[in-house]
């Protein structure tokens, strides 16, 4: 799932790895959604900036699971262009094109590139492979890397974004299987 709705996302700005914390909204959201949950799930996985981190603590406050925190599952590293929106950028709405469909490179502004996030990405899968065959997991992350987990996992790109109370239920096999 991803992250409540932050300060930034209100501003219509992105965040990229801008650690910052959920809005009140965002809190409503992680709130409304534990009841989406479902019991199957044994685990909870968060990327470390703030959002995720108390977004996966406010549903763990009802469901009581070990949450592990991921490196991997960090947002996308935007470089000088994070905290800005698309039309504050040079060049921007051509950037939010090649962002939304994972063709994104942005180590020119001190970033990365889709390459680069789909490979850390791929790593954390194969890192926690094998570890939950008997039970299902939550994964609390960003829309940049659901966007990245989907194409990896479909072979499709989903443009528009991923709302901040949606759940989206992913195969880790299929993910790895589709890798190689």
């Amino acid at each position: 799932m991803r992250h409540g709705t932050t300060p930034l996302n209100k501003e219509k700005k992105v965040n990229g790895q801008i650690n910052e914390p959920l809005a009140p909204e965002g809190i409503r959201e992680a709130k409304t959604i534990i009841s989406l949950i479902p019991k199957e799930i044994r685990h909870i996985y968060a990327s470390p900036l703030l959002r995720t981190r108390q977004t996966a603590e406010i549903i763990n406050s009802k469901i009581h699971l070990p949450i592990s925190i991921q490196d991997e599952l960090t947002e996308i590293n935007m470089g000088s262009l994070a905290g800005k929106s698309w039309e504050e950028m040079e060049s921007g709405m051509e950037l939010k094109k090649l962002h939304r469909s994972v063709q994104f490179d942005y180590r020119q502004y001190g970033g990365e590139s889709a390459d680069d996030v789909k490979k850390r990405v791929l790593n954390f899968f194969k890192k926690i492979s094998g570890k939950h065959n008997d039970y299902e997991s939550l994964i609390v992350t960003h829309g940049g890397i659901i966007r990245i987990i989907n194409l990896l996992e479909r072979g499709e790109v989903v443009y528009e974004t991923f709302r901040h109370d949606s759940l989206l239920e992913v195969n880790i096999d299929s993910i790895l299987k589709n890798s190689y």
